[in-house]
């Protein structure tokens, strides 16, 4: 018996040190899956480790999972923070998402509203429906963002689209007639502008494929019902030519660019739904070229 746990275990070196000397291979994904449903997570590890070394947004988010679940290393939040991180900067939806529960949770950083919520967003704007659902209970609560119902109610329709009941039930109880609005109180009606959070004088990496950014703006409580109206333009020595424009009732949304550098610039209206009156942001600058994402 010892001896052939000493064979199975120089039969996994043998494996692991293979994987670590060899090129990478168009399965070596696979490889890693088929080690990790096997239990072989020091297999998985190296490969992954591989994989994200050469720029494999997954293969990082997958080693994320293995530091916060504890599958063969110890348990270690932050080493699971600085995976999950390194995966959302790449443009992975599900990992901003785990990077905004562990600012949401104090899990691996401290604990931090306003980053929780900007990751929630990137997350939500790419279309994961639990970031949606987050997004809107915090714009619910204030917590990291400004108190809005309205927004909040916005990310609750997203989520509930996306089939999540508890989404679904918030947004039931945010329109029952008892809860409607009262009739704002006479005054000042104008919008009150937003506030751009990202990406903001950022540098985002250049590469052969497109660029998925998403632009987050936080949301203040109107005092008439707006939406919002997104305008992104591309910056040269001459001028500057309109990329994308859209109107939008939640706070952030989702813009894909090519991959090539460039300097962009964008801006955010709150606009009356009667359209009476709006307000703006200031321009926010961003680069696509060498650097690294915030």
């Amino acid at each position: 018996m010892q001896a052939g746990v000493h064979r199975t275990a120089a039969g996994l070196l043998v494996a692991v040190l293979a994987a670590a000397a060899s090129p990478l291979r168009a399965n070596d994904r696979d490889d890693a899956s088929r080690a990790f449903d096997a239990g072989r997570f020091e297999v998985a590890r190296h490969l992954w480790l591989a994989l994200a070394a050469a720029g494999d947004a997954e293969a990082a988010l997958d080693l994320g999972l293995l530091y916060d679940l504890g599958r063969g290393v110890p348990q270690d939040p932050s080493m699971a923070y600085d995976w999950y991180r390194q995966a959302a900067k790449a443009g992975l939806a599900q990992a901003a998402f785990n990077v905004a529960v562990m600012f949401d949770s104090g899990a691996g950083v401290p604990r931090d509203g306003a980053d929780a919520a900007l990751w929630y967003a990137r997350a939500a704007a790419g279309g994961y429906h639990r970031a949606q659902y987050a997004l809107a209970q915090l714009y619910a609560a204030g917590d990291g963002v400004p108190r809005n119902p309205a927004t909040a109610e916005a990310w609750y329709r997203a989520a509930a689209r996306g089939g999540l009941g508890a989404a679904s039930a918030h947004l039931s109880a945010l329109l029952r007639p008892e809860r409607a609005a009262a009739s704002p109180p006479p005054g000042d009606l104008s919008p009150v502008r937003p506030v751009p959070v990202a990406p903001v004088d950022d540098v985002l990496p250049a590469g052969q494929k497109r660029s998925k950014v998403a632009l987050v703006w936080n949301t203040p409580e109107q005092p008439v019902p707006v939406e919002y109206y997104v305008e992104l333009r591309a910056l040269y020595a001459s001028g500057s030519r309109e990329v994308a424009a859209s109107y939008v009732e939640t706070s952030a949304t989702l813009v894909e660019l090519p991959g090539a550098p460039q300097l962009y610039a964008w801006r955010v209206y709150a606009v009356a739904r009667s359209g009476a009156h709006y307000a703006t942001s200031p321009w926010n600058s961003f680069l696509i070229g060498k650097g690294a994402a915030n």
